[in-house]
């Protein structure tokens, strides 16, 4: 009795760890950058970067400007479009690949303001807010 729950329990965990790495490596980010990258195309590549800045997966784009980030985590990624030269052209996201693993219609789309950016912004501009609401004028001396 005891040799069979000790094999049943394996098992179990056996097929639990085998699900969680397939779920884990399962998320798929596609789409195009065709209207922000200059021809030719395969000047330009498409990488992840994850939320802790870790740069991921990399794809040169297609010739028709087209890309597919297969096999990614499921975790937040920001799409970066780079150029020849490895500079950040413009970035697309953050997508959150656990609630939606598979995205084919990633546009990337340079002449917008990022979410990112904005959300720096904001951070910033709460920080100064704090910082002159927080603060008195020093009374003169007497």
């Amino acid at each position: 009795m005891k040799t069979r729950m000790m094999a049943m329990t394996l098992a179990l965990a056996m097929a639990s760890s085998a699900a969680s790495t397939l779920l884990a490596q399962s998320a798929t980010l596609g789409g195009t950058a065709k209207d922000e990258a200059k021809k030719p195309y395969t000047d330009y590549t498409v990488r992840t970067r994850d939320a802790q800045g870790v740069i991921g997966t990399a794809q040169t784009l297609d010739t028709q400007g087209n890309f597919t980030l297969n096999n990614l985590d499921s975790t937040r990624y920001v799409v970066e479009l780079v150029n020849k030269d490895g500079k950040v052209v413009c970035t697309e996201g953050p997508f959150d690949m656990a609630a939606r693993p598979v995205r084919t219609d990633v546009k990337i789309e340079c002449n917008k303001v990022p979410a990112a950016w904005w959300i720096l912004g904001a951070a910033a501009a709460a920080g100064v807010t704090a910082g002159v609401v927080g603060s008195s004028p020093a009374s003169p001396a007497r």
